[in-house]
């Protein structure tokens, strides 16, 4: 079974740079959760503490959300990516 080249199908990705994007997403990701781990892990040893408005809880949700679509989808890659590929002799 042929891959389907990114190009072909138009996406924005180009077969060619898609490691690139890949790369400088994951520099991205690791620097961005580096930076926001203190203040997640402040929020959940003080979470008896103290009460969240409604529209901060609000936008918790809504992050949460975006993270977790954010997360499913680069599972998806990652296991589009980890299939083991046969070719097939020719005949």
């Amino acid at each position: 079974m042929a891959k389907v080249r990114a190009s072909d199908v138009g996406f924005c990705v180009v077969d060619g740079n898609a490691n690139v994007i890949a790369d400088n997403l994951v520099h991205r990701i690791r620097e961005a959760a580096g930076d926001m781990e203190s203040q997640v892990n402040r929020l959940y040893r003080g979470r008896q503490a103290y009460d969240l408005s409604a529209g901060t809880k609000a936008d918790l949700e809504k992050a949460i959300e975006q993270l977790t679509y954010m997360a499913r989808t680069l599972r998806e890659v990652h296991k589009e990516h980890s299939k083991v590929v046969y070719l097939q002799a020719a005949e």
